[in-house]
C-alpha cells in the first residue's frame, strides 16, 4: 500500500502546479484550434516545463522516491530537448536507450536514498 507522507501544503502546491500546467496546455491547444497562434512555436517549452517540475519535486520533497522522480524528470526533459534539437545527432529513434538508463538510475537513486534513511 502506497502511503503519501507529504505535507498537505506541499501536496497542494504540486496540485496547483499540475492544474496550471494542464490549463496552459489546454489553452495552447485552443489558441491553435481557433487560429490565433501556431502551437508548434511553443513546443520547445515542454522540456523546460518538465525540468521545472522535476526541480520542484526535488526541492519540495522529503521522500527519497520523490527526489528520484524529480531527477528522472530532469533527465527526461534533457533527453526530449536533445532529441528535438538533434544535439549530438540524437533523435527519438536513436537515443531511446537513454530513457532506459535514466529509469534504471532513478531506481538505484531511490534505493540508495531509502537505505540511507
Amino acid at each position: 500500500m502506497n502511503q503519501n507522507h507529504e505535507e498537505p501544503l506541499t501536496r497542494n502546491r504540486k496540485n496547483y502546479f499540475v492544474g496550471l500546467l494542464l490549463i496552459s496546455v489546454g489553452a495552447l491547444f485552443l489558441i491553435d484550434k481557433v487560429n490565433i497562434a501556431d502551437a508548434t512555436d511553443y513546443w520547445y517549452l515542454i522540456p523546460a516545463v518538465i525540468a521545472c517540475s522535476g526541480l520542484i519535486e526535488i526541492i519540495s520533497s522529503r521522500q527519497p522516491d520523490n527526489i528520484a522522480k524529480g531527477c528522472f524528470n530532469i533527465i527526461l526533459a534533457f533527453w526530449l530537448y536533445a532529441s528535438v534539437e538533434h544535439l549530438w545527432g540524437w533523435t527519438f529513434r536513436t537515443s531511446w536507450p537513454v530513457i532506459l538508463i535514466a529509469f534504471g538510475a532513478r531506481s538505484i537513486i531511490a534505493g540508495f536514498l531509502s537505505a540511507r534513511k
